[in-house]
């Protein structure tokens, strides 16, 4: 008997010894919060509720419109308690800034795949520990698309889609109202830019993107200059080029020359790239800047399998207006160069550019406008374009 009551007495003092997240997660319980999300450049105002059994248990919501990125997290007032079941259900509802209909819906979750995935959480790529997944993001999208992802660090994993259905279009012909169409600010028109040059890509929130296996590396002969690249890709999401690991000497482009790891990137449609000296004080510097409208065939290109590496390359700065560079698709056995462009001058002095801040490829077509939708009206856009 007392064997017996010092077996009980040793599993409650090791049930007591259990931390707050080992009892929630015995209780089917995570630390995870809700997140929104929407295409950089296409403006959504969104609300989400995540709800078990019929009880909401967390939410979010913003009362600005935003595009911080599709698939990332951008700030919004969240609501719930630390430790939550996994819901079983969603409700979204927002006001599109790009079309200016307002959307909701009520959906079914995937819960116990997703259940499996708080279990198993994720391995961070750059330390190599176990990381558990602490935001649900609901990303809202033209054409009433929806998105529900899990983010774990970098990672983020797509769990479901679905289709919201169209509410109420008031407000669309108010010439009161303040939109996308509407705003004065630079904000607006720098979106409107870019959707002039890169369409509505309905399909791409509806199936998703696909990734490719491939790296990137700059090289320049100037190589005691810094630069900052970025890259779109169709659905509004983006990345950053790795600086650590992505400098290649001039010349020594090939394959075999820097043997970066690969990683799955989506294909990109523009490059946002800044290229400058390093002087301590800013406005001596020389700084190169532009927008680069990538070939409209990358994506074939790199699904072809021919090709691991996009190579940017930029000639030596000789202090004009403008520098030229190119860019290749390089494989083991390949080598193609797919544009020339012209990166202007950016004066830190005059706060001013000096020469075109689009670039666009040679056979570049406009999007066209789907039919039964509205004129686009872009504000005018100066471009240069290869020849």
């Amino acid at each position: 008997m007392r064997i017996v009551n010092f077996i009980f007495l040793l599993f409650g003092l090791l049930a007591s010894c259990q931390s707050p997240k080992d009892k929630a997660k015995d209780q089917e319980k995570f630390d995870w919060n809700a997140g929104i999300s929407a295409p950089k450049h296409y403006v959504a105002v969104p609300f989400v509720e995540y709800l078990y059994q019929g009880k909401s248990v967390a939410g979010a919501s913003t009362s600005i419109g935003g595009a911080q990125g599709w698939g990332i997290t951008m700030g919004g007032v969240t609501g719930g308690a630390v430790f939550k079941p996994v819901p079983d259900s969603v409700f979204v509802k927002w006001s599109c800034g790009f079309d200016l209909i307002t959307y909701n819906g009520g959906f079914k979750l995937p819960r116990e795949k997703m259940l499996e995935l708080f279990h198993k959480g994720t391995i961070d790529p750059y330390t190599g520990n176990k990381e558990d997944y602490t935001v649900l993001v609901a990303g809202t999208a033209p054409g009433g698309n929806v998105t529900i992802w899990m983010q774990s660090g970098s990672i983020i994993t797509e769990v479901a889609k679905f289709k919201a259905k169209k509410i109420s279009q008031e407000g669309r012909y108010d010439p009161h109202s303040v939109s996308l169409w509407t705003s004065t600010g630079q904000e607006a028109k720098e979106d409107l830019k870019y959707i002039n040059f890169h369409g509505v890509p309905y399909e791409a929130w509806e199936k998703g993107e696909k990734e490719y296996n491939y790296d990137i590396g700059f090289s320049s002969k100037e190589d005691k200059y810094s630069y900052d690249l970025t890259f779109n890709a169709k659905d509004g999401s983006w990345f950053p080029l790795d600086k650590f690991n992505s400098f290649i000497p001039w010349g020594e482009n090939e394959i075999k020359a820097k043997n970066i790891i690969p990683n799955k990137h989506k294909s990109p449609v523009q490059l946002n790239i800044q290229w400058y000296s390093n002087e301590e004080n800013y406005k001596e510097r020389q700084c190169y800047y532009g927008k680069i409208v990538l070939p409209q065939n990358l994506e074939t290109l790199l699904k072809s399998g021919l090709y691991n590496r996009l190579l940017i390359s930029v000639e030596k700065d000789e202090h004009k207006d403008a520098v030229f560079g190119a860019l290749f698709l390089i494989g083991k056995n390949n080598k193609e160069k797919i544009m020339t462009f012209k990166l202007g001058r950016y004066d830190y002095k005059l706060e001013k550019q000096l020469s075109e801040e689009y670039i666009l490829p040679k056979d570049f077509v406009f999007p066209k406008w789907e039919k039964g939708k509205e004129p686009l009206k872009t504000p005018d856009t100066d471009y240069w374009q290869e020849k």
